[in-house]
C-alpha cells in the first residue's frame, strides 16, 4: 500500500529557489507558479477584449429603433398599425405589387410593425443584440447585416410566403443578427477568449433555438422571412470581418457600402412616400385609440357605416313617399353604403345580425328605384326601418353598450344618425 503526502516545499521556475507551498508567491523573487501566471493572463486578456470590443459606441442601433418608432406613429395616425390597408399603403411588402415593381417593398417594411406587441418584442431583440452585434462588426458593417439580412427575409417572403399574405416588421434582420453572432463566436474562436467565448456560443444557441421554437409554433409568423433573414446573416458574416480589438479606424471600403445601402434605403423612403394613397395621418385618429387597438377600429367601422346606411335608406324613402325620382346621388350612396356594409369585419353575433338586416332593407329598396312605388310598398319600408331601429336598441341595450355604442333615435329623415358611436 502506497501513501502520497504533498511535498511541502515547490521550486521556483524563475529563480530555483525552494518557496514553501502554502505561499503563493515565491519569497526571493516573488513569481507566481506558471498556471496562476496562465489563469491570471487569461483573466486580463479576456477583460481587455471585453473592453476593446463591448465598450465601443453603437449609434445604428438606437438610430434603427428611433425610425422603427417613427414609421409606427406615421402608421398609428394614419389609420392603424393593424389595418392592412394602412401597412400596404406603407410599403408592406406585398407579392403582387412587387411583381409589378415596386421593389422598394423589399426594404421598407422591415421599419414596420403590426401593432404595439409586434414592435415591443423587435425593439427589445434590437435594444439588446443590436449594440452587441454593432460593436463586434463596427457601425458600417452592421449596418451592412442589418438592412441586407432584412432584404434578404423579405425576398424570400417573396417567394416562399402566401401570395395573399402581406409582411411587415424588423425580424429578418434579427434573425440576421443571429446568425452573424452564430457566425462569429467560432469563426473567431481562437481569438477570443475562453471564458467569453463559452458564455457567448450558449447565449446565442439558447436564444437562436427560442426564437425558432416561436417562429415554427406561431401560424401567422412568416416562417420563410425568419429564416431568410437567419441565412443571409450567416452566408454574410462568413465573409464580412468583425473589427478586431486593435481597429482604430474603418477601412474604407465598408464606409463606401454603408453609405451606398443608407442611399438605398433613403430611396426606398422615398419611393413609398411618392406611391403612397393612404388615408392622410390625421391625430384625431389617434387620439380615437382606433389604431392602438384593432377592435376599436371595427366597432367604429360598423356604427359609421350602420349610420350611414340608415340616412341614406331615410332619405330615399322621403323621395319616394313624395313621388319623385330619386337622384343620381343618391343612388350611388346606395350604392357604396351597401358595399361598406357587405365589407364590415364581423366582431359580435348581434351586431352581424344588424348589418345583414340593413343590408337587406336597402337592396329591397333600391329595387324599387325605376319603378312606381305604391303606398303599401312605402309603409313596408317604414316598418322594416321600425323594426330595424327596435332591434338596434335592443341589442345597444344588451350588448352594444359595453363597446361604448349608446342608442340615440332619429324620426327626422335630415338628421344625422351619426351620434350612434
Amino acid at each position: 500500500m502506497e501513501t502520497t503526502t504533498e511535498r511541502p516545499l515547490r521550486v521556483c521556475h524563475q529563480c530555483g529557489l525552494l518557496t514553501p507551498n502554502t505561499v503563493l508567491r515565491c519569497l526571493e523573487c516573488g513569481a507566481l507558479p506558471p498556471e496562476v501566471e496562465q489563469e491570471r493572463r487569461e483573466r486580463q486578456r479576456a477583460a481587455s477584449f471585453v473592453e476593446a470590443v463591448f465598450f465601443r459606441r453603437s449609434p445604428v442601433s438606437y438610430v434603427l429603433i428611433g425610425i422603427n418608432l417613427v414609421m409606427f406613429l406615421l402608421t398609428a395616425v394614419a389609420g392603424g398599425s393593424t389595418d392592412p390597408d394602412v401597412l400596404t399603403a406603407f410599403g408592406a411588402c406585398n407579392q403582387k405589387l412587387i411583381a409589378n415593381g415596386e421593389v422598394w417593398r423589399l426594404v421598407v417594411p422591415m421599419f414596420l410593425h403590426i401593432g404595439v406587441v409586434h414592435l415591443v418584442v423587435n425593439m427589445y431583440a434590437l435594444w439588446v443584440l443590436g449594440p452587441q452585434l454593432e460593436s463586434l462588426y463596427g457601425s458600417a458593417r452592421f449596418t451592412l447585416l442589418y438592412i441586407l439580412s432584412g432584404i434578404g427575409g423579405f425576398v424570400a417572403s417573396y417567394f416562399f410566403a402566401h401570395p395573399a399574405s402581406i409582411g411587415a416588421g424588423a425580424s429578418g434582420a434579427l434573425f440576421g443578427m443571429f446568425g452573424a453572432l452564430l457566425v462569429f463566436v467560432y469563426k473567431y474562436r481562437h481569438e477570443i477568449p475562453p471564458s467569453v467565448r463559452v458564455t457567448m456560443q450558449r447565449g446565442v444557441w439558447l436564444t437562436l433555438a427560442i426564437n425558432l421554437i416561436i417562429t415554427f409554433s406561431i401560424p401567422f409568423i412568416s416562417r420563410s422571412g425568419h429564416l431568410g433573414g437567419l441565412i443571409t446573416g450567416i452566408g454574410l458574416a462568413l465573409f464580412i470581418p468583425y473589427s478586431p480589438p486593435y481597429e482604430q479606424k474603418t477601412p474604407l471600403v465598408w464606409r463606401i457600402c454603408q453609405l451606398m445601402l443608407v442611399a438605398a434605403v433613403a430611396a426606398s423612403f422615398g419611393a413609398m412616400f411618392w406611391h403612397y394613397q393612404g388615408e392622410r395621418p390625421s391625430l384625431a385618429r389617434f387620439l380615437a385609440g382606433s389604431n392602438l387597438f384593432p377592435e376599436n377600429k371595427v366597432i367604429n367601422q360598423f356604427a359609421e357605416a350602420c349610420n350611414e346606411g340608415e340616412r341614406v335608406y331615410r332619405l330615399i324613402l322621403r323621395q319616394l313617399e313624395t313621388d319623385q325620382p330619386v337622384p343620381t346621388e343618391l343612388r350611388n350612396a346606395s350604392v357604396t353604403v351597401r358595399q361598406r356594409l357587405k365589407q364590415l369585419r364581423p366582431f359580435n353575433d348581434g351586431a352581424t345580425r344588424l348589418v345583414t338586416t340593413l343590408h337587406n332593407l336597402l337592396e329591397a329598396q333600391a329595387a324599387t328605384f325605376d319603378q312606381p312605388t305604391p303606398r303599401p310598398i312605402i309603409e313596408q319600408m317604414r316598418e322594416g326601418l321600425a323594426a330595424y331601429e327596435r332591434e338596434q336598441q335592443r341589442w345597444i341595450t344588451e350588448e352594444g353598450a359595453r363597446y361604448g355604442l349608446q342608442f340615440v333615435p332619429s324620426t327626422d329623415p335630415d338628421a344625422n344618425a351619426g351620434e350612434k358611436e
